[in-house]
């Protein structure tokens, strides 16, 4: 019995061994995995996020970005990347910055692909980074090159009954022209055309060094041919190939026979549930999401602190309902005394964004920027902009470190106040003024400056011109006539800063942090930590010191800054979007009852359409 029994299990082991082993041999041959993460690049990137009145905002930072492509650059299982480019909205600066990481992906063996629906200029800049740019076969591409637009407001002014009686320091300081001109001065039209040649050239170049069969030549016969269906881009040679996602998904698998493709969004690209608002437990949520906790940071050794300066620098003023990013000297003061007092912080970045502001203000920054220079070092990285009242509280710092397209310079300053007695009277008001002082009326809107009144305008802006010339040169290790000659309120490209001896270094925030890093004493393989400043405090806790500030100004007397909350928190300024920057800008410099402020301020922004 036991025999047939054995006799009978060995049958079935011979019978079933021969399945065994063809599962065990199909999983020898299985062939290997080629994964794609698909990642998108759209919108804009910021420094920093906005804490406004209804939390922190949805913004995405460029920090946040390098994260996640430092995350797919050295992912192992990764053979490349799609980019779905669509929508961007970047300055020049922050384009090269986010071009420079893009280039990595090649040096790190990772294949990029750039796929676009549409795209104009700064879409197609980054699908040029890519080793392929495959456009949608209906897609159009709108190179067209560039073009600076000026609105210049003195028409309406003058049917409104309003007068600009304003000055400027500089040459170039063309800020108020557009309240006293229907167009460009000789010297304005100057400053802007080889401010735009260069950008243009700049442009020309990035298509060149990224498309093997396209000259700088050609991509300026291009750019005048532009803009182009998709056939036409692919035939000139602007795109590899004219393909539907679905289709270029498929045409990666269909590539690869002996592996199998696996395209997939990274983990990182996953988006956050929307919370269930009709329910308590999804309030909590919503509440958590606008003020997250902040993460608890290990005390260090070895760290370097991260300043930002993003948006017009203003006076401080005593309001947290702020749709929009400023910088004030109250937030930078505390940012460089916690920097300066750390003995575990070796070094400094400050990555300033900013068309500068208020006078005053950036003065007040400018010191403490120099204070800790004096203690460690400070190393300048400017984004978009930093000109004006921006190149101010940068030119302390001990190196300065700007991409080739940043705007800065622009040396100079003006002021002035409008006059508002025609549009009273039109609109049947009047004022009468009794003043003790000859220059008692100066920062009345009822009526021009008195002759006067004019020369002590004056004066206060030349000294205030003069010691921003004489501040640049003692930063710069120049002459006082050195400056003055490069200054006059002109605006440069970063390239043409560094030449001019504005700026020391060529690069991006990481070109910043590794001067830093060496400038503190590391060596390369030291392990750093980055401290971020100003910190973004929870909505609520800033909300509970306002209460408190408030209470104590009452005491004191001190609700001057009352009518600039208010303007500062009205819904329209939250609709008009990047608009109400430059708004609220204005009615901040020229609205506090101390009257007319004499101000460094960049005039205008450079986008790319």
């Amino acid at each position: 019995m036991k025999l047939k029994t054995y006799t009978s299990l060995l049958l079935l082991l011979i019978c079933i061994s021969p399945i065994f082993a063809e599962e065990h041999a199909a999983e020898e041959t299985q062939p290997p995995m080629k994964k794609y993460a698909e990642f998108t690049l759209s919108g804009t990137y910021t420094d920093t996020k906005v804490v406004s009145t209804f939390g922190t905002s949805s913004t995405k930072t460029l920090r946040g970005l390098f994260k996640k492509l430092d995350a797919l650059r050295t992912d192992d299982d990764l053979a490349g990347v799609i980019f779905k480019i669509d929508g961007v909205s970047l300055g020049w600066a922050t384009l090269q910055e986010i071009r420079n990481k893009l280039n990595e992906f090649r040096a790190a063996g990772k294949e990029t692909i750039g796929y676009l629906e549409s795209g104009g200029n700064a879409e197609y800049l980054l699908a040029a980074t890519m080793d392929r740019v495959v456009l949608m076969p209906a897609g159009m591409l709108n190179l067209t090159g560039l073009r600076a637009e000026v609105l210049f407001y003195k028409g309406l002014l003058d049917k409104l009954d309003i007068e600009a009686d304003m000055l400027a320091m500089g040459k170039y300081k063309s800020g108020v022209e557009p309240y006293m001109r229907d167009g460009m001065s000789d010297a304005f039209r100057e400053s802007m055309t080889v401010l735009l040649d260069d950008l243009y050239a700049q442009l020309l170049n990035h298509i060149a060094e990224n498309r093997d069969d396209i000259s700088t030549e050609a991509a300026a016969d291009l750019i005048d041919r532009g803009p182009f269906t998709a056939e036409e881009a692919k035939q000139a040679k602007l795109v590899d190939a004219l393909q539907y996602y679905d289709e270029l998904v498929e045409a990666i698998k269909s590539a690869s026979e002996d592996e199998e493709v696996q395209v997939g969004k990274p983990g990182s690209e996953g988006k956050r549930k929307v919370p269930d608002m009709n329910s308590f437990a999804g309030l909590m949520q919503l509440l958590s999401i606008l003020s997250p906790p902040q993460r608890a940071q290990a005390a260090a050794e070895n760290q370097i602190a991260l300043i930002y300066a993003s948006g017009a620098i203003l006076p401080d003023i005593g309001t947290i309902f702020m749709p929009m990013l400023v910088i004030t000297p109250k937030t930078l003061k505390k940012a460089f005394e916690k920097a300066r007092t750390d003995d575990s912080v070796r070094a400094v970045v400050l990555r300033i964004d900013s068309p500068g502001g208020s006078a005053l203000a950036s003065d007040l920054i400018w010191r403490e920027v120099m204070l800790t220079q004096r203690e460690k070092p400070v190393v300048v990285s400017m984004g978009n902009v930093a000109a004006s009242g921006g190149y101010y509280i940068a030119m302390a710092a001990g190196t300065i470190v700007a991409q080739p397209s940043t705007l800065t310079g622009s040396i100079g300053v003006f002021g002035g106040k409008l006059n508002m007695k025609g549009l009273y009277n039109k609109a049947g008001l009047t004022k009468e003024i009794i003043a003790h002082g000859q220059n008692a009326t100066l920062y009345s809107d009822y009526g021009g400056f008195t002759p006067t009144e004019r020369e002590r305008v004056e004066k206060m802006m030349k000294t205030v011109y003069e010691d921003f010339v004489n501040k640049a040169a003692s930063g710069r290790s120049k002459s006082f006539d050195d400056i003055d000659e490069i200054a006059q309120g002109r605006v440069w490209t970063g390239r043409q800063a560094q030449e001019l001896g504005l700026v020391d270094e060529l690069g991006g925030l990481d070109d910043a942090l590794s001067i830093a890093k060496k400038q503190a004493g590391f060596v390369e393989d030291d392990k750093v930590n980055l401290i971020v400043l100003p910190k973004q405090r929870p909505f609520f806790e800033q909300i509970l010191e306002q209460m408190i500030e408030d209470t104590e100004g009452s005491i004191r007397g001190g609700w001057g800054t009352q009518p600039l909350q208010l303007t500062s928190s009205h819904p329209m300024l939250s609709i008009l979007g990047k608009q109400s920057q430059h708004l609220l800008a204005w009615l901040s410099l020229f609205g506090f009852e101390d009257g007319t402020q004499v101000v460094t301020i960049l005039p205008y922004n450079i986008l790319i359409r």
